[in-house]
Parts: structure tokens; C-alpha cells; sequence
């Protein structure tokens, strides 16, 4: 697509906003419906870039009907759907059916596909692929009842719902050193969250958030790190040191963006951020998050269609890039409308 083409495209054309609207959890914790709230802060913040790009665009809220979500797509005659779904009807795992609509409809929408984002919603899943193609992460154990546990990984470990976005369900106490902890812990999960809990090891180190931007040109963006100002373990991001600034977590957990890297870890570090990105099938952008064992980078999660709000990581990077937001936008909607011309 040249740059002529591409601006005769973009000057009729309706962009809709796909997000999902926030309800309160049918399980887990009253205070995870924060995570779901804070869509708005990205539909503000795409709203304003699209102002910018001086493109048509129109809100598209997905709630508990889908027949007159597909009827309002077809009538707006939207072009392009930018895909800032992370649920539907407050459930996570429901995530990867969003795409697979817009594709029945053919309509072209940024971000990665159904298969990617189905894959890394199971972490479980996600793990195995992983060591599947020779990528390191931590030791890890998908429970469906703490009696299955094998007792084969060392303490400390590390507990969280198997299929969960935005640290819901992670906590101070998701960090554990001994089985009558892990035990409490699993059954937590399994109950009230009504999935599989993910057992896995804890890596002790620096994290890192990477962010990665492009398809056939995919880059990487500067390196964030998390600085965590706490003096003991676990050092880690839990749901208050995301959601909630007022709290000690949050302000103890201080984001620096660039990171600071020797070359030969930063390189390494890269190699295996677009090893993941490839192999899980993601698109367009993505974030993985890693720790640091000495120089040694485990994979511990894979974000496809990562929060773009303003203040998030993945926008702390394209700031530190020199990428404006509507330079971001632009580029993942001309990606969307490239697929739909080849």
C-alpha cells in the first residue's frame, strides 16, 4: 500500500472502537471490576488520536447483545475496528471470540488474531509452546485440584488464575514458601475464580516490560523496567500495584523506561521477545513481560493487544520510541487495512 493510497483510504473511512463494557464480576473479587472501568481511560485516549488523524470514528461497546452490536457495525458501515476487547460478558477467556466475529464479518481490526490471543489467555498453554520451541520460563504446574499437585518444583512458587488479564487474582499471598500456603493458595483460585490455578516458579530478579510494534517491520520499542522499592520479597506487580495509586504497592512499584541493559543482555533479551511474538502467532503490537535470572530472561507473560491507555507500559515505550499515539494508531490501521486488501 503506498502512502498516496494509504491517505485516499484513511480520508473515507469510519473507524469503530470496539471495547468491552465494564460489568461486575460473576466471580473472583468485587474490587476486579476496576480492571474492566479503566477501558475508558483507552477509548478517551483513541478518541483524542483520531481527532488528531482527523478520521470518522463512532463508539462500539460490547454488552450482552451481540445481534444489535453486529446490527450497529453494519449500519455504521465501519471500515476498520480498533480491538480494545479484553472480555466479554466479564469473561476473560471469551476474549478470542471478538476477532473471530469481526472476521465473519470481514471486517479488518487491529491486533492479533483469535489463535493468538486464545493461546495466551491459557498460560498454561502459553508455557508449553514456549518450551516447545526452546524459550525459557519459569517451571510451571496447571492445577484442577491441589491433590494433583507433584511437589516437583522448589519454593518459593508463584500462584495466579490460569486464564486471567491485568493481575486480577494475584496478590502478596499468590507468593509462596511452603504447601500449606500453595495449598490455601490453589484452593483461593479454584473457587473463587472457578479455573485452573497456574503454579509456577518464582523468578527473584529484575522485570521487564518488552513492547514490540510491526509485522513485517516489527521492532522493538525501548525496554521498560519495573523498579520495585520494596525490601523484601515478593517483588512483584499484584492488582493494587496496577489499579490502585493511592496504595503502597502501587507507588513502591515505579516504571523507567529505557531500562537499563548491558548489549549483550539487551540483545538477547530482543531475540527472545520476537521468538515469542512469532511463535504465539501475535500481530501488530504485543508486550512480554519478563524476569531476569543474572542475565538469563524468562518469558512470564505474553500481553497480545496489550492496555494502550496513556499511562500504561506499552505507551510508556512508544513515548520513549519518539512514536506519537496517533503515529501508533495510524500505523496498526493501516496493518488492519493491508490484511483486508491481500
Amino acid at each position: 500500500m503506498t502512502k498516496k493510497h494509504e491517505q485516499s483510504i484513511l480520508s473515507d473511512l469510519r473507524v469503530g472502537i470496539l471495547f468491552n463494557s465494564p460489568v461486575m464480576p460473576s466471580k473472583g473479587e468485587t474490587v476486579d471490576y476496576v480492571a474492566d472501568a479503566e477501558v475508558e481511560d483507552e477509548v478517551e485516549a483513541v478518541e483524542k488520536a483520531l481527532q488528531r488523524l482527523d478520521l470518522e470514528y463512532a463508539r462500539f461497546p460490547l454488552k450482552d447483545d451481540i445481534a444489535s452490536l453486529i446490527d450497529s457495525l453494519k449500519d455504521y458501515n465501519v471500515g476498520v475496528v480498533i480491538n480494545l476487547c479484553e472480555a466479554a460478558f466479564g469473561e476473560s477467556r471469551l476474549e478470542m471470540a471478538v476477532p473471530s466475529m469481526l472476521e465473519l464479518l470481514r471486517i479488518p481490526y487491529t491486533g492479533s488474531p483469535s489463535l493468538a490471543l486464545g493461546l495466551c489467555q491459557n498460560k498454561g498453554l502459553t508455557k508449553t509452546i514456549l518450551n516447545a520451541k526452546g524459550i525459557l520460563t519459569p517451571e510451571y504446574q496447571v492445577l484442577n485440584r491441589f491433590e494433583d499437585w507433584h511437589d516437583e518444583i522448589s519454593y518459593p512458587l508463584f500462584v495466579k488464575p490460569l486464564n486471567e488479564d491485568g493481575s486480577i487474582g494475584i496478590t502478596k499471598k499468590s507468593f509462596v514458601e511452603d504447601e500449606r500456603a500453595l495449598k490455601t493458595q490453589v484452593e483461593y483460585i479454584i473457587e473463587r475464580y472457578r479455573q485452573s490455578a497456574l503454579v509456577e516458579k518464582y523468578i527473584a530478579g529484575r522485570e521487564l516490560n518488552v513492547a514490540i510494534l510491526g509485522n513485517e517491520k516489527t521492532r522493538i520499542l525501548p525496554i521498560s523496567e519495573i523498579i520495585f522499592e520494596f525490601s523484601h520479597e515478593p517483588k512483584i506487580v499484584d492488582y493494587s500495584a496496577k489499579w490502585f495509586k493511592d496504595s503502597e504497592e502501587y507507588k513502591k512499584t515505579i516504571p523507567m523506561c529505557p531500562a537499563k541493559l548491558d548489549l549483550s543482555t539487551k540483545a538477547l533479551i530482543e531475540r527472545e521477545a520476537l521468538k515469542t511474538y512469532a511463535v504465539l502467532y501475535c500481530r501488530d503490537y504485543v508486550r512480554v513481560d519478563m524476569r531476569l535470572n543474572g542475565q538469563v530472561p524468562y518469558v512470564i507473560e505474553v500481553n497480545p493487544n496489550p492496555d494502550i491507555s496513556p499511562d500504561g507500559g506499552y505507551a510508556r515505550s512508544l513515548k520513549a520510541a519518539g512514536i506519537s499515539y496517533e503515529e501508533f494508531l495510524r500505523e496498526i490501521i493501516c496493518s488492519a487495512l493491508k490484511r483486508k486488501v491481500s
